[in-house]
């Protein structure tokens, strides 16, 4: 009878685990799907950080075999063979010899200046890190005491080390088994002017164990063999440097750079000074770089956004340079935004669960209902060549540039057979955009392009800009940023005015109605008519009266030149 009653409640406690799990399982995955915007973006979040949870259902029999398919238990080995100086990173193998494939530690770098951080914010701070590491990340925090003199080690040290102290007591409560920290110190070794990590056990260790690893700013020189207080942008590089040399694709992946300053994002001149929403550095650096010395802001200040977007760049060129792919997303943002307990309002857990920033990057500056922002989402991104008359030496066509081998025109029809779903007309259509060709947008490799063409308006012969075709490759579709890449340009390149169309029935057209000045269509058309540009700008004339003042659009004329030109237009695709 005793025995019948120990597997009674053997039985009970099993089910209510499994419960547990279930319950676990389910609540994850439905904040997750509430926190992300489409099925898309929910499945590619899922696809990289499945393996990070552990909710496999419960075995009742008790089994002496250690499963080294579980993350926690594959953690264990890898400890188990640091502490004996053995290489943690060789295969691993099932009972039955099968090779077994490793759960990489999902690393988020955080680079924390917390000179004016409130004990409220420090709280919401600890939430966010919890919701990370429930979402799979593996933080890791680099105190940043750049504000600091360079004239005493000794007083840097007892502040660095007060606190560290305090951050240890507002955020590693012992209490909480789910949220461990652990601070460390002369990690970095620094010879010649070198800086380098010798010992990156000492961050795995904790990281596998699940504890958040805290480096102090302090560096071993073996050439004067003292300690010294560093600034923090070169460790940064340095401990980014090592973990991406040591690096296994099946082993680690850096996610996230994510630098908390009170600042916040990079500035932006079109923002009224808010910040950048999103920066593809490939195209856009220099840009910004020659933008921040325009912009009316004090020299000091200048210099920390200036420093703050150097080390992005060059920390995602490398991690782009070593590991050959562009998976690693910076984030620069305040402490309060971190703060923030909220998936899709903090930007740096939205981000992780969509890939993306809270706003679209190519929304209207000037439109009020454009929220702004104190956040800039980074990417080393994709390379971007725009074609235009001024930039192109003799007659600007699309022959010529096919002639000139700008442009593979094969590999340009392959991306828009591909994109739409159709084949085009091609020798049609390549003939009809010929000499009317305003602007060819490519990006990367034939990831993604827009072709905008002159289309005369019968009334007065004018040229207006119309984009005929804005392609993007179907892999590539719902890849974060890359739209809003391609649809800034378009409106840089043409900014007074553009028009364009799309079938009523066209899932985009919300995106399109997102940004542009207004929309038409005829209830005998299939269409919808886009327009936007500058001459919009409180110049339109609401009162339709009979003698319009110069510089005022007459917005029924317009109208009608638009559609006339939007349906004269022929069909591309077969």
């Amino acid at each position: 009878m005793s025995k019948l009653k120990t597997l009674n409640r053997q039985f009970i406690s099993n089910l209510d685990t499994h419960k547990a799990v279930t319950d676990a399982k389910r609540n994850l995955i439905l904040s997750i799907l509430k926190s992300t915007t489409t099925k898309r973006e929910a499945k590619n979040y899922l696809t990289k950080y499945q393996n990070q949870f552990d909710f496999s259902n419960l075995d009742f029999a008790n089994s002496e075999i250690v499963p080294l398919n579980k993350k926690e238990n594959q953690r264990e080995l890898f400890i188990q063979r640091f502490l004996n100086r053995q290489n943690p990173f060789v295969n691993i193998y099932d009972e039955d010899e099968q090779k077994l494939q490793k759960i990489p530690l999902r690393l988020a770098i955080f680079k924390i200046k917390f000179t004016t951080i409130t004990n409220q914010q420090w709280v919401g701070i600890a939430e966010t890190f919890k919701r990370l590491i429930n979402l799979g990340i593996s933080p890791i925090i680099l105190l940043d005491f750049d504000h600091l003199p360079d004239s005493s080690f000794k007083n840097n040290e007892l502040y660095i080390i007060d606190q560290s102290n305090k951050m240890l007591n507002r955020l590693g409560k012992p209490e909480e088994e789910d949220f461990q920290i652990t601070i460390l110190r002369s990690l970095f070794t620094r010879k010649d002017d070198q800086l380098s990590m010798d010992s990156l056990e000492s961050i795995l260790i904790p990281l596998y164990q699940g504890t958040i690893p805290i480096l102090q700013p302090i560096a071993y020189n073996s050439n004067t063999c003292t300690q010294e207080f560093m600034k923090s942008d070169p460790l940064l590089f340095a401990l980014c440097s090592a973990l991406i040399e040591k690096r296994t694709t099946d082993l680690l992946s850096i996610e996230k750079i994510v630098m908390i300053d009170p600042l916040g994002g990079i500035p932006s001149i079109e923002r009224n000074q808010t910040s950048h929403v999103f920066i593809n550095l490939s195209q856009e650096y220099s840009d910004i770089l020659s933008e921040l010395y325009v912009g009316h802001i004090n020299p000091k200040i200048r210099g920390l956004h200036v420093t703050n977007l150097n080390s992005m760049n060059n920390i995602l060129s490398f991690i782009r340079d070593r590991s050959g792919n562009d998976e690693t997303t910076g984030i620069i943002t305040t402490p309060e935004i971190m703060s923030i307990n909220n998936d899709q309002l903090n930007p740096i857990i939205y981000n992780v669960l969509t890939d993306r920033s809270i706003i679209s990057s190519s929304l209207p500056s000037s439109n009020k209902r454009t929220p702004q922002v104190s956040t800039t989402i980074i990417k080393k991104g994709v390379n971007v060549q725009v074609f235009e008359q001024d930039t192109y030496s003799g007659q600007f066509s699309m022959e010529n540039l096919f002639k000139d081998k700008l442009v593979d025109k094969s590999r340009l029809v392959e991306l828009l057979n591909d994109s739409f779903g159709k084949n085009l007309h091609v020798d049609e259509y390549f003939k009809r955009i010929d000499k009317s060709l305003a602007t060819f947008i490519l990006v990367g490799d034939y990831d993604g392009a827009a072709i905008i063409t002159w289309e005369k308006s019968k009334n007065n012969g004018h040229n207006i800009a119309y984009l005929d075709k804005f392609a993007i490759a179907k892999r590539n579709q719902g890849l974060p940023g890359l739209a809003d890449i391609i649809f800034k340009i378009i409106l840089q390149s043409h900014p007074l005015e553009l028009i364009w169309r799309s079938r009523k029935v066209n899932p985009v057209n919300k995106w399109y109605f997102e940004r542009c000045c207004g929309c038409m269509s005829s209830p005998e058309s299939q269409w919808k008519i886009f327009y936007i540009g500058d001459i919009f700008d409180k110049r339109i004339d609401r009162l339709r009266r009979k003698s319009i003042p110069a510089g005022v659009i007459n917005v029924g004329e317009k109208l009608n030149e638009y559609s006339e030109i939007c349906e004269g237009i022929p069909p591309s695709f077969i």
